[in-house]
């Protein structure tokens, strides 16, 4: 008789650990999932410069904080960085001018590392305001844009750096 019961246990006792291994598992699997959306540290450059095709324009004087961050001061063609923690967040810009304040709650991708805020944009209601930031795109739009005025560019000398130019000119 004791082998009857000891056959007919062993049964639901394997049912109970695996439902217990199962719980267990979806348990860890949740904590993993809230720990990427909650811990994931993004780069958020704060911009204020102008449109390319002059459609807004750089903001004289601001000061900016990202989620109660310490607040920093922009003048045109500025650009700083803000690092965050998590998905979603909120910008507050206090322009010098008319004093007035602009709060804008925004949630960054997932999977996305970098991403630029163009201050001229969001105070100027123009969409979107917030968008990744991808080298490539930034070196395309400096090229296209040119040097500035009064400075040279060594781009035409085929990858030569600019100190290896004085070794290139010809001895008298």
């Amino acid at each position: 008789m004791n082998d009857t019961v000891t056959t007919k246990s062993a049964p639901q006792s394997k049912k109970r650990r695996r439902l217990v291994q199962g719980g267990l598992l979806v348990v860890y699997i949740l904590i993993m999932v809230l720990m990427v959306l909650t811990g994931r540290r993004h780069t958020i450059l704060i911009d204020n410069k102008d449109a390319p095709d002059g459609s807004y324009s750089a903001i004289d004087g601001m000061e900016v904080s990202i989620d109660n961050q310490e607040s920093a001061e922009y003048y045109p063609g500025d650009r700083d960085r803000a690092l965050v923690q998590g998905q979603r967040h909120t910008i507050q810009v206090t322009i010098f001018d008319d004093n007035t304040t602009i709060e804008q709650e925004f949630t960054v991708p997932l999977w996305s590392d970098m991403m630029i805020i163009s201050v001229p944009k969001l105070v100027a209601g123009i969409e979107p305001w917030i968008e990744p930031f991808t080298m490539a795109e930034q070196i395309q739009e400096a090229q296209e844009s040119g040097p500035p005025s009064g400075e040279m560019s060594f781009q035409s000398l085929g990858g030569v750096a600019p100190e290896e130019i004085e070794l290139m000119q010809p001895i008298p």
